[in-house]
C-alpha cells in the first residue's frame, strides 16, 4: 500500500509549457474549436498565452499522425504539414540584418514572408520526392544535395540578394547553390506559382503552420507589429491565388487585437478562438493526473480512457485526490470551482496554464505540510496557499511582457481594493504614459480588467482574483 508520500513524490501534473512538454500527444486533451483547424477555410488559430496553442501547435507538427487519429475523417489526407517556427527558424536573420536590409529602398516585409513560405514549401516538396522544371525544379535539385532539408539557414543570403546590391549569378551554403535570374532576382512569384500548379495537379496541400512568430523582433514592438502585419496581407493575396498553400497561424489574442491591416475583415470568418470549458480543464487536469499514477489505480480506469467520462465521473476521479473544499460547509464551494474562479482572466477565460501550475503547487506545499489533516492525497488549504503563488507567476510570467505598462502596474500596489472607476484609473495613470484612456484599454484587452459595460453609470473595471496577490493588492478577508 503506497503512502501518502509516495503518491506525493510521483504526482506529476505535467509542464506548463508544450514546447518542454515530453509526453505531449499522450495527455493531449480536444477543446473547443479543435476539430475545426483542419477545415479549409480556418487559418487562424488565436488564445491568450496559456490557452494550448502550442500544445495544439506541436500535435499537428511533431505528432502529425496522433492528430491524424483524433480528427479522423475531419484531417484530409492530402494534407502534408511544415513546420514553421518564425521565432527559431529565422534566426539566421539577426536584427542588424533586418536594419541594414530596410535601408534598401525595395525592402518589405511582404517579400521577406513570400520567400519563407516558398523555400518552406519547396523543402515539403522535394521531402515527398517531386521533380519539376523551371524557377522550382533549380530550388528542389539544390535541395537534393543538402539531404537533411535545413532550408532556412541560407535565408539570410537569400534576403540580403533580394533585396539589392550588385550578387553574382548565383549563391551557395555549403552544397546548396541556387542560380538567379539575369537581373540578379530570385523569380518568388514564379517559384510560388510552379509550387501551387505541382501541388494541384496531384491534389494535395501543403500546410505551413505558423507559431511563435511574435518572438520576431520581440524587444521592437513596433517593428513586430508590422512584420506580422506583412504576414496576414501575405496571407490574404494567397488566398484564390495559392489555395493548395495554406497558412495556418497561430497568434495570441491580445496581439492580434494591435494589428490593423488593409481587409483584416476579410479574416474574421478564418479564426478560431481556443476556448476551454470547466470539464475540459478536470478532464485534462484527471488524464495528467492518472499518467503520473498509473501504477497505484486500477487498470481499468486508464488515462487514455478520461476522454470519453462524463462530468460525474471526472469528479469522482479528481476528488479521490483533492479534498472536497478549500473550506469547508454547506454554502462553500467545491474546490474545482474555486480553482477555476481564480484562473479566470478579465475575458472570463480559465486556461491550462495555471490550472496546472496550481496543481503542481498545491501537490509541493502538501509534501511539506504532512500535518495537514485529511483523507485525500491533497487538502484543501495547500490549495489555497498554492492560489499565491499561481498570481505571482501570471504576473512574471505575462504582464511583465508588456513592459510599456509596467509603472501603470505598479500604481496598484498596496491598494485595498479590486475595483476601479474610470475616473480613478484616469487619476491614477495621468503622469504616465501611455495616456490613461490608452492604457486602460490595453488592460482590458490583455485580460487584466474585467470590464463592467453597463452604460447607464461610469464604467467599472474589476482586477480578476488571477491577478490580486501577484499584482500587490491588500485586500482583507479570504483569497
Amino acid at each position: 500500500m503506497p503512502s501518502r508520500d509516495d503518491i506525493l513524490n510521483d504526482i506529476d501534473f505535467g509542464s506548463v509549457n508544450a514546447e518542454s512538454e515530453e509526453e505531449l500527444a499522450k495527455r493531449f486533451v480536444q477543446t473547443q474549436g479543435f476539430s475545426r483547424i483542419s477545415d479549409d477555410d480556418k487559418l487562424i488559430i488565436l488564445g491568450p498565452k496559456g490557452s494550448g496553442k502550442s500544445a495544439i501547435f506541436r500535435l499537428f507538427t511533431d505528432y502529425t499522425e496522433k492528430a491524424r487519429e483524433i480528427l479522423g475523417d475531419d484531417f484530409p489526407t492530402n494534407a502534408h504539414i511544415v513546420k514553421a517556427l518564425g521565432g527559431d527558424d529565422v534566426k539566421s536573420v539577426d536584427d542588424r540584418s533586418i536594419r541594414e536590409i530596410q535601408q534598401q529602398d525595395d525592402f518589405s516585409y511582404e517579400r521577406f514572408w513570400r520567400i519563407y513560405i516558398g523555400l518552406k514549401t519547396a523543402s515539403k516538396l522535394g521531402e515527398r520526392g517531386y521533380a519539376s522544371d523551371g524557377e522550382l525544379g533549380d530550388v528542389l535539385q539544390a535541395f537534393d544535395e543538402q539531404p537533411d532539408w535545413r532550408i532556412i539557414p541560407v535565408l539570410k543570403t537569400f534576403w540580403e540578394k533580394v533585396a539589392g546590391g550588385s550578387p553574382p549569378s548565383e549563391i551557395s551554403y555549403g552544397k546548396f547553390t541556387i542560380e538567379f535570374n539575369n537581373d540578379g532576382s530570385l523569380d518568388i512569384g514564379r517559384l510560388l506559382e510552379e509550387e501551387q500548379k505541382l501541388l494541384e495537379e496531384n491534389d494535395e496541400e501543403v500546410w505551413l503552420m505558423l507559431d511563435r512568430i511574435d518572438e520576431l523582433r520581440g524587444k521592437e514592438p513596433d517593428e513586430r507589429k508590422k512584420l506580422l502585419e506583412a504576414l496576414f496581407r501575405t496571407q490574404i493575396n494567397f488566398m484564390g491565388r495559392f489555395d493548395n498553400i495554406r497558412l495556418k497561424i497561430f497568434l495570441r489574442t491580445d496581439i492580434w487585437s494591435e494589428l490593423n491591416f488593409t481587409n483584416k475583415s476579410h479574416l474574421v470568418d478564418k479564426r478560431i478562438r481556443l476556448e476551454w470549458n470547466d470539464t475540459q480543464l478536470l478532464r485534462m487536469i484527471n488524464k495528467r493526473m492518472l499518467q503520473s499514477l498509473e501504477e497505484y489505480i486500477n487498470n481499468n480506469v486508464t488515462a487514455d480512457a478520461i476522454q470519453r467520462y462524463g462530468r460525474e465521473s471526472q469528479e469522482e476521479i479528481f476528488y479521490s485526490v483533492f479534498e472536497d473544499q478549500v473550506y469547508s460547509g454547506p454554502k462553500e464551494a467545491d474546490l474545482f470551482d474555486w480553482m477555476t474562479k481564480r484562473i479566470q482572466d478579465g475575458h472570463g477565460g480559465k486556461y491550462p496554464r495555471e490550472l496546472i501550475s496550481f496543481c503542481n503547487e498545491a501537490a509541493r506545499i502538501q509534501l511539506h505540510h504532512e500535518k495537514r489533516e485529511t483523507d485525500r492525497v491533497i487538502a484543501g488549504l495547500s490549495v489555497r496557499d498554492a492560489y499565491f503563488e499561481v498570481s505571482k507567476q501570471r504576473i512574471n510570467t505575462y504582464l511583465s511582457e508588456f513592459e510599456d505598462l509596467d509603472e501603470h502596474f505598479e500604481r496598484f500596489d498596496g491598494k485595498k481594493k479590486a475595483e476601479f472607476s474610470h475616473s480613478e484609473l484616469i487619476y491614477m495613470f495621468e503622469d504616465l504614459s501611455p495616456k490613461p484612456e490608452d492604457a486602460i484599454k490595453r488592460m482590458v484587452d490583455i485580460g487584466f480588467f474585467e470590464e463592467d459595460r453597463n452604460d447607464q453609470q461610469e464604467k467599472v473595471y474589476t482586477i480578476p482574483r488571477l491577478y490580486r496577490d501577484g499584482i500587490g493588492l491588500i485586500i482583507k478577508g479570504r483569497p
